[in-house]
């Protein structure tokens, strides 16, 4: 959830620091707050929906989990998305037309994931084809948040570079958190080292956090950012492809684990770094 509210400062500052002579993060108050509590109730719903679609072979791979143990009932999942759904809609309205439009364009698409794609069975067959259909939801949540705070035109290089380099972060921690050394991957639990093999799995982290640290850098240079962050992003990949080399090396879960947390990081500072940065520059 502080990732979530991260990805909405993120969007709020660059929207606002974009603007002529504007203060970025000036009238933080209610609104803010509450949009805050909308974008985690979105990503929240996304998860119940994993939820409901998974919750058959989750009982089977993963009985010891709080849902299929019966500690939460889907039920109960269901009353808090219908609720956050509500909320949503209560904060899109409050900040203008757009806003709800951009905002109903995202739920749209949800819905759409959460039949995946009318398409199931084809689609899971292409695991990476349906990573990469339901990140997409991630630019379509910025485009939310960009559309409450942003200047007009809205369709600007600052929304396409964050739009992209969320689904570039997302896509990578997607891959990291599903390489597995062969002696623990399983029967019905998919993973991007079965699909694409264990070296080409770990070769695809490394080129989307290439191609985001790109991406990253290139909207830094647009906000004028000092030079810390780019030094922080060439050292936080430079440790990502150190970890991966011994795991590559010498296959085991260890390893892997301080690599996906790695890249988490990574995604984390990238977000960060923004802000910061932005703040400084109103100081």
């Amino acid at each position: 959830m502080a990732l979530f509210a991260i990805l909405f400062l993120t969007v709020y500052a660059v929207a606002r620091a974009t603007q002529p002579a504007a203060a970025a993060l000036a009238g933080f108050g209610a609104r803010e707050a509450l949009g805050i509590v909308a974008v985690i109730s979105f990503f929240f719903r996304l998860r119940v929906f994993d939820e409901i679609k998974d919750y058959a072979a989750d009982a089977v791979n993963f009985p010891e989990r709080v849902l299929q143990s019966g500690r939460v009932t889907l039920g109960q999942l269901r009353r808090l998305a219908g609720a956050g759904l509500l909320l949503e809609a209560v904060w899109s309205a409050w900040m203008g037309w757009p806003v709800l439009l951009a905002w109903a364009l995202a739920v749209g698409y949800s819905l759409v994931m959460r039949y995946e794609f009318f398409a199931p069975q084809w689609l899971r067959a292409r695991l990476v084809l349906y990573a990469l259909t339901h990140l997409l939801i991630m630019p379509l949540i910025i485009g939310w948040v960009w559309a409450a705070y942003a200047a007009r035109p809205l369709l600007t290089r600052p929304l396409l570079l964050l739009g992209l380099l969320s689904l570039l972060g997302g896509l990578a921690f997607e891959i990291a958190r599903k390489i597995k050394p062969a002696p623990d991957e399983r029967p019905g639990v998919d993973s991007y080292s079965r699909t694409l093999g264990y070296a080409g799995a770990i070769a695809a982290v490394l080129l989307v956090l290439l191609a985001g640290t790109v991406v990253q850098g290139y909207l830094l240079r647009l906000l004028h950012a000092r030079s810390w962050p780019f030094g922080l992003m060439a050292a936080l990949f430079a440790a990502t492809v150190a970890a991966y080399g011994l795991s590559w090396r010498r296959p085991a879960a260890g390893p892997l684990k301080v690599a996906e947390l790695l890249v988490s990081l990574f995604m984390l500072t990238s977000y960060v770094a923004i802000i910061v940065e932005i703040v400084a520059q109103v100081r």
